[in-house]
């Protein structure tokens, strides 16, 4: 069986940081990151290479980088790569996130930002998330939108309905805003969305009985808004009571 030639690029142990450029579409950088990628090289040295393409514009290793940088390094080791366009952005975030995939050191929020510079729906949900980064978390914004979000990773996520979406963020939104984060908890807000889409199939009327139902609870200090276990089923009984009478 012939053996199949895999692309493989040159290494230099002392590439000039000087001559390195960092990818707009990368993640942010964290210096606190940074911070801990210093203690490592010091304890451990240069266990890995940065890997860049031939006209030095970095693709994996940015925290290392400025990890050196703080160091007072002159020249870090790196992999040069001679087959990617990093003149291209969509090819070199495809690269950047392929080699962040394996470490999972990317949060939700580095994808969507990451992506929305080049998607319309990307984009969308993250103008969504800085309009309300106080009252919901990412994840669950990214839920609201991208029912099914399987491929969110590699950017392939589409809102299927935006107005719902919107409707069901806007109404989220106010609750936190009415009652806080204290009693429209997280894992709540989390089944709510799920039978907004398996159980209501986005109608929003009986979505308006279970978010005036929700309002109330909060209201009375419901013993439910304290239970992972018992929200949902009291929810879904809410939601069948609303069957029967509509």
């Amino acid at each position: 069986m012939k053996t199949t030639e895999i692309k493989r690029g040159e290494f230099n142990a002392y590439y000039e940081i000087s001559n390195l450029r960092a990818a707009e579409v990368n993640r942010d950088l964290f210096l606190k990151h940074a911070e801990n990628f210093k203690n490592k090289l010091n304890e451990f040295g240069w266990m890995m290479p940065v890997v860049i393409s031939k006209n030095g514009d970095v693709i994996e290793g940015h925290h290392r980088i400025k990890s050196a940088m703080i160091m007072k390094q002159k020249t870090v080791p790196a992999y040069i790569v001679d087959w990617v366009d990093t003149k291209d952005e969509t090819e070199h975030l495809k690269y950047i996130i392929n080699l962040n995939n394996g470490n999972r050191t990317w949060t939700k929020l580095d994808y969507l930002k990451a992506f929305s510079k080049d998607n319309k729906y990307y984009r969308i949900v993250f103008d969504s998330y800085s309009k309300n980064i106080n009252n919901i978390s990412i994840g669950y914004i990214i839920n609201s939108y991208f029912n099914k979000n399987k491929q969110f990773n590699k950017g392939l996520s589409k809102i299927d309905n935006l107005d719902f979406a919107e409707y069901l963020i806007n109404n989220i939104s106010f609750l936190v805003s009415k009652h806080t984060t204290k009693k429209i908890q997280a894992y709540c807000v989390r089944e709510l969305i799920k039978i907004a889409y398996s159980k209501t199939k986005m109608d929003k009327k009986a979505m308006d009985y279970l978010f005036k139902h929700y309002d109330m609870m909060a209201l009375q200090n419901h013993l439910s808004l304290t239970s992972i276990a018992d929200f949902k089923p009291y929810m879904e009984f809410i939601y069948n009571d609303y069957q029967k009478i509509k």
